[in-house]
């Protein structure tokens, strides 16, 4: 008896264990590059602070992070989303005057996460898995040209208002 309810508890364990996503979040391959992503956190952040940012942002017929700009090849992909990465820390949300605390906290969860996976990707580079070729950093350079054309405090808005378009683009990774 004690044998079948032992057994009976393990059982249970390894399958809610199975069925609970992973903490270290999806395993993202961007080139020769392998890092986690809780892509689905990161949704969730955005989409807490989505309508406000929308009713803020005055310019709906600019865009910074447009199809084209996000192609990129997918060996280099690991550089692309490291400079990405660094032009949202360093221009957009250091920028952003968030209108409630509601969205200083999730601004602040999002600027986080995007230094941690910078430091991930970092790594990566730093050991030769990140390719960074002329192209992509034509494309980094077209999106801070069109961010620097604006206004600092509306371009930030802009920017995080085009989260999804990159939140969109990563779960591209996880289905690869």
């Amino acid at each position: 008896m004690r044998t079948s309810v032992f057994a009976s508890c393990l059982l249970s364990t390894v399958l809610l264990a199975v069925s609970i996503p992973s903490a270290a979040g999806h395993r993202l391959h961007l080139g020769s590059c392998a890092i986690n992503i809780q892509v689905h956190e990161l949704r969730e952040y955005f989409n807490e602070i989505r309508q406000t940012i929308v009713r803020e942002d005055d310019h709906m017929g600019v865009r910074l992070l447009m199809e084209q700009t996000m192609n990129v090849q997918p060996a280099e992909s690991c550089c692309f989303l490291r400079h990405l990465l660094r032009f949202y820390v360093e221009n957009v949300f250091s920028h952003y005057s968030a209108s409630s605390a509601q969205v200083r906290r999730r601004t602040s969860s999002l600027a986080n996460s995007f230094l941690s996976i910078k430091r991930d990707l970092r790594q990566c580079h730093t050991h030769k898995h990140c390719q960074c070729e002329e192209e992509t950093q034509l494309k980094i350079k077209t999106i801070q040209t069109a961010f620097d054309k604006m206004n600092i405090k509306v371009a930030s808005v802009k920017a995080i208002g085009e989260l999804d378009f990159l939140l969109d683009w990563l779960e591209k990774f996880h289905h690869n």
